[in-house]
C-alpha cells in the first residue's frame, strides 16, 4: 500500500444519486461532475441512515447506526474519529472546510461552518463573513425562515454564489488546497451544507432549470402508507398543500444547488491541479443521504424511498478508474472503510464497512450477499437484488415489501398480496442474518 497517497473528500449533504451526471434522469448538466466521472469509479450507495446526523456519522466511522448510537434526528453534530482519526495516527496532514464539526479536534487546519438550522454562532466562519460582508441579517432571516417553512416557501437572497454557504465553504477548501504540505501526505475533508439543506440557490442558480418541465408524475400523499414509508420532516398539512407548481418550483430549486455543488467541484479541481502532487491525489465524492421531492407526495429525507437512500459515490484516481463494474451492493458504511484504506490504515475488525479498492485493480470484493442496511428512529430496512424490506424495530412488524425488480418505483406493497405474504418468514430471515455479523463497539467511535 502506497502511504503517500492524498486525498481530497467531499461530502454533502443530501445529494441524491440520480440528480448527477451522467444520469439521464434530470435535466441538467453538471460538467465538472461530468469531466470527473469520465476518469472514475462511479457508484451508488444506499445510507446507512437516512436521519441526520447518523447518516453523515456513518460515512464518517464505517459504522452502522445501531453501532454509534445516533439513530434518532439530532440538531448537534456528535464528534467522531473514524477514518479521520485513522488517517492522522497514519501520520496525515488532516485539514477541512465547512460542517466539520465532528472531526474538528482532529484537524491542523481547518475553517468551520456550522450547518444552517444554526441560526447564530460564534465559532462558524460563514457568519463571521456574512456579518463583515454586511450580509448577516438578510442570511439569518431567511435561516428563521427555512425553519418556518423548510423548503415550501423560501427566502431567496440576491447574492452571488461566493457569498452563498456553499460557495463560502468551496472558497474556503479551495484556499486551504494551494496550502497543503509537499512534504508529507496531507488529507483534506470538505462537507458542504447542500444541496439538501432546503435553501433556495443563488441568484446565479435561480432558474437553471425550469419548474414547469419538473413537476410531471406528481401524486398527492397516500397517508395511509406514510408508516410503511417515512418519518414525516414537515407537517402533514405542508404535504396536503403540494401540488405541481410547488413541486417543480421546489425540484428547480434543489437542482439550483446541484449547479452550484458542480461549480464549487470545478474550483477545486483547478486548484488541485496546480499541485505538483496532483498525481497522487485521490478525489472522493459521497453524500451522507439523499432527499426527496415529491415522490409519493413526500418531501424530506426520514425514509428508505430510493430518492432518500441512494447517494452517488464517486472514487478517482490520478489515473482513469475502471469504467465497467459488477452491480454490486454497497453501503456508504464501504465508503467510509475505503477512505480509510486508501491512507494505508489497519481497518479494526469490528468496522461494518469493507474497502472497495480491489474493484479499482479489476478484482472482486468480498461479497454481501444479504443485502444493505440502512436504519433510522424506530425503522430498519434491508435491501437485497431484488427486495425491500422495512422492520418497525419496537414492536419487530413489518411495514413494506417492495419486488424493486418488477417495481422500480415502489408504488406497491406486497405485504398486502398473496405474493408478499409467502416471502414474510423468508424475508424474517434475511434480516435477522444480515444484523448477526454487526459487531459492537469497544471503544467510543
Amino acid at each position: 500500500m502506497n502511504r503517500q497517497r492524498n486525498l481530497l473528500v467531499v461530502l454533502a449533504h443530501g445529494l441524491r444519486s440520480d440528480a448527477l451526471a451522467p444520469s439521464t434522469s434530470w435535466p441538467l448538466a453538471t460538467p465538472n461532475l461530468d469531466r470527473l466521472v469520465k476518469r472514475s469509479l462511479r457508484l451508488v450507495a444506499t445510507t446507512a441512515c437516512p436521519g441526520d446526523w447518523g447518516g453523515l456519522l456513518s460515512l464518517l466511522s464505517a459504522l452502522h447506526a445501531r453501532q454509534h448510537g445516533h439513530v434518532a434526528e439530532t440538531k448537534k453534530l456528535p464528534r467522531c474519529s473514524g477514518w479521520a482519526g485513522l488517517l492522522a495516527e497514519e501520520g496525515y496532514h488532516l485539514s477541512g472546510a465547512g460542517c466539520v464539526g465532528p472531526i474538528h479536534r482532529l484537524l491542523k487546519d481547518s475553517v468551520l461552518v456550522e450547518p444552517v438550522h444554526v441560526i447564530n454562532s460564534r465559532r462558524c466562519a460563514y457568519l463571521q463573513a456574512a456579518g463583515a460582508g454586511g450580509r448577516k441579517a438578510a442570511v439569518l432571516r431567511q435561516r428563521k425562515q427555512r425553519l418556518r417553512s423548510g423548503p415550501f416557501d423560501p427566502d431567496r437572497l440576491p447574492i452571488d454564489p461566493d457569498n452563498d454557504v456553499d460557495g463560502f465553504i468551496a472558497q474556503a477548501a479551495t484556499d486551504m488546497l494551494a496550502n497543503q504540505p509537499g512534504d508529507r501526505p496531507w488529507a483534506q475533508v470538505v462537507i458542504f451544507t447542500g444541496p439538501g439543506n432546503d435553501l433556495p440557490p443563488p441568484a446565479m442558480y435561480d432558474n437553471v432549470v425550469e419548474p414547469d418541465d419538473l413537476n410531471g408524475q406528481f401524486v398527492p400523499a397516500d397517508f395511509r402508507q406514510i408508516d410503511a414509508l417515512a418519518e414525516l420532516d414537515y407537517p402533514r398539512v405542508m404535504l396536503q398543500r403540494l401540488d405541481r407548481k410547488r413541486i417543480g418550483r421546489l425540484r428547480a430549486d434543489y437542482l439550483g444547488r446541484v449547479g452550484l455543488f458542480d461549480y464549487c467541484i470545478g474550483r477545486m479541481l483547478n486548484q488541485l491541479a496546480q499541485r505538483g502532487d496532483a498525481e497522487r491525489t485521490w478525489v472522493i465524492i459521497c453524500s451522507d443521504h439523499g432527499q426527496l421531492l415529491g415522490e409519493h407526495g413526500l418531501v424530506g429525507h426520514r425514509s428508505f424511498l430510493s430518492g432518500a437512500t441512494e447517494v452517488p459515490v464517486i472514487i478517482t484516481p490520478p489515473t482513469s478508474a475502471p469504467q465497467e463494474v459488477p452491480d454490486w451492493l454497497i453501503g456508504t458504511v464501504d465508503v467510509a472503510a475505503t477512505i480509510a484504506d486508501l491512507g494505508g490504515c489497519d481497518l479494526p475488525p469490528w468496522l461494518a464497512g469493507r474497502s472497495l479498492l480491489p474493484i479499482l485493480a479489476g478484482n472482486s470484493i468480498a461479497a454481501r450477499h444479504l443485502g444493505c442496511i440502512s436504519e433510522f428512529g424506530k425503522r430498519l430496512m434491508l435491501e437485497t437484488e431484488r427486495y425491500k424490506i422495512i422492520f418497525d424495530t419496537d414492536v419487530h412488524r413489518m411495514l413494506g415489501l417492495y419486488d424493486l425488480l418488477r417495481d422500480a418505483e415502489e408504488k406497491t406493497n406486497l405485504l398486502d398480496k398473496p405474493e408478499g405474504r409467502h416471502l414474510v418468514d423468508a424475508m424474517r430471515w434475511r434480516v435477522g442474518d444480515a444484523l448477526l455479523p454487526i459487531r459492537a463497539v469497544p471503544a467510543p467511535i
